[in-house]
């Protein structure tokens, strides 16, 4: 079982561009992947950029992901993109990992609406090949509100490589939390550990230390 670890960034779809054929506030523009063996070791990356057909690469998003309109001009639409990486995946037997199920909902989504008719476009979304791993993460350490990529990172003692909200490298950033989890099972959050560690250390205050330095006054 190989594991396809998967980013989208997107672009706006201003409400004047929206219609029936689309009607989402949000389209593709880039799809990284990371691809991992059974023992989540990296075998392969693959970044494309995506010719949207209905939103605009504005300035908020091009200073969050880095993306140029030069990038995505020229591009593969949607569905040949998705078709390179199924071509890329070849036969392997896969999940697919996301941190958190927008992606697979943005996918869904555009698939639908735009009519891209493929066979393996539908092996690629089934809904049982696709795993949440935020909500993977929530579960395991008992967070009550979904926990960001970053916050995430952070708790788990990495430093993430290259430039948040780069499809490519969310993703790279992502295979190496997903490596770390499933190889340490155990795994003890960075603030969780420290807590218990304050937690178990015996209280060593003597009483009269807790009256130091108070000025007491006899009425």
């Amino acid at each position: 079982m190989n594991y396809l670890v998967i980013d989208l960034e997107m672009c706006k779809v201003p409400k004047n561009y929206r219609g029936k054929n689309y009607k989402y506030a949000s389209e593709i523009i880039q799809v990284g992947a990371v691809l991992l063996d059974e023992e989540y070791k990296e075998i392969g990356t693959l970044c494309q950029y995506v010719h949207p057909e209905f939103g605009i690469l504005d300035y908020f998003i091009t200073n969050l992901t880095g993306i140029e309109k030069g990038q995505i001009k020229n591009a593969p639409k949607l569905k040949d993109a998705l078709i390179h990486m199924a071509d890329w995946l070849g036969e392997r037997e896969y999940k697919v990992f996301a941190w958190s199920k927008s992606d697979y909902w943005q996918l869904d989504h555009e698939i639908k609406s735009k009519k891209l008719n493929d066979e393996k476009l539908d092996e690629l979304m089934k809904p049982e090949r696709w795993v949440d791993y935020q909500e993977i993460f929530g579960k395991k350490y008992n967070f009550e509100q979904a926990v960001g990529l970053q916050e995430a990172l952070m708790l788990c003692d990495i430093e993430p490589d290259g430039r948040m909200h780069d499809g490519l490298d969310d993703a790279w950033n992502t295979a190496r939390l997903i490596e770390k989890l499933e190889k340490n099972p155990n795994y003890k959050l960075i603030y969780r550990e420290r807590q218990e560690q304050e937690d178990s250390q015996p209280l060593k205050v003597r009483l009269g230390e807790l009256f130091e330095g108070l000025n007491l006054q006899l009425g």
